[in-house]
């Protein structure tokens, strides 16, 4: 994976020596509510170098002016398994994100960030459809989809419970 460089933001993908800092944000009160709660050091670490391993995902740091702020993923909804998006075909991608440091909440930084990176993925040509699955609970999510130019489909039952689906489509 390469650094990414779209509009100020810059996309560094994840190393291991970035573990200590997600496992900072992963815990703070905002994200862990939203991610699955609090997580271990080892089990970040166990999980994201899977994520390093991968060949279907793509994991980022985001950062302004040399100030890192959050994360993003994406990955082939395709090849998710776990019974999450059967039947996708191959260029649609589903991607999740957070705003680690608290400071930038409900500055814009995480509409930013979704659209300068869902742009960049269907500005590749095997992606036809960017995808987003927020809780029903996470308002902040989904008005942050809704504004980088994402579209409501539909409630979705998904492994971790009921979401909202949100699309956003090339050309």
């Amino acid at each position: 994976m390469k650094k990414i460089d779209r509009n100020d933001l810059i996309f560094e993908p994840l190393k291991e020596a970035d573990f200590p800092l997600l496992f900072e944000w992963l815990n703070s009160p905002h994200v862990a509510e939203q991610w699955g709660g609090v997580k271990s050091l080892e089990e970040v670490q166990t999980k994201y170098r899977n994520k390093l391993a991968s060949d279907w995902q793509q994991v980022f740091i985001v950062s302004k002016n040399g100030k890192r702020f959050g994360y993003i993923q994406s990955y082939r909804a395709s090849r998710a398994g776990g019974n999450w998006w059967p039947g996708e075909p191959d260029t649609t991608v589903g991607i999740d994100q957070f705003i680690g440091d608290t400071e930038l909440l409900g500055k814009g930084m995480g509409t930013s960030m979704v659209r300068e990176f869902s742009d960049w993925l269907l500005s590749r040509p095997n992606t036809r459809r960017v995808i987003a699955d927020p809780s029903l609970t996470n308002s902040r999510a989904i008005a942050c989809y809704r504004r980088a130019g994402f579209k409501d489909v539909g409630v979705v039952e998904t492994p971790e419970g009921q979401a909202l689906l949100m699309e956003k489509m090339a050309g």
